[in-house]
């Protein structure tokens, strides 16, 4: 028995009609605003008797960005007080996830502004807070006009 290989345009076709089934009710306006966002989709085509395979793949939402603020040392002191306060909702307002990831399992304790922020040539800065029980290392990026936490460290004494 022999199987006729189907032609470019018919696996095309199949592939964009795959690709439309899984991508079309990403697409659509009904749904509720939590639901919303940002889908991805993955199709795989396999084409050795003409059948076509396909699996999707939604993701949810990404988080949104921060907005940082005008001074790179009230960026950073509302990123500590936040973390005081474990409050990571206001957190994401002046820093990147991985940043607040990384702050929240410092030490407790009671730590202050060392000096002052750096001057923030080239649109970066770095404060730090020591305390007795260590440093946190904050790293700023100027985007948008605003200070933003792009990084977090912290080190024991």
């Amino acid at each position: 028995m022999t199987f006729a290989r189907p032609s470019t345009r018919a696996v095309a076709a199949t592939l964009i009609a795959a690709a439309i089934g899984i991508l079309a009710p990403a697409c659509s306006s009904g749904g509720s605003d939590a639901a919303k966002g940002t889908t991805t989709a993955v199709v795989k085509a396999t084409t050795t008797t003409g059948a076509v395979t396909t699996t999707g793949a939604a993701t949810t939402a990404a988080p949104a960005a921060p907005t940082g603020l005008p001074d790179q040392e009230a960026a950073a002191t509302k990123l500590y007080d936040a973390w005081v306060a474990d409050d990571r909702v206001s957190a994401a307002t002046v820093a990147d996830q991985a940043a607040i990831d990384n702050i929240w399992p410092a030490a407790k304790g009671d730590y202050s502004l060392y000096n002052s922020c750096s001057t923030g040539e080239f649109d970066t800065s770095g404060c730090l807070f020591r305390g007795a029980n260590g440093t946190i290392q904050i790293d700023l990026e100027k985007r948008g006009g605003n200070w933003v936490v792009a990084g977090a460290f912290w080190s024991e004494p």
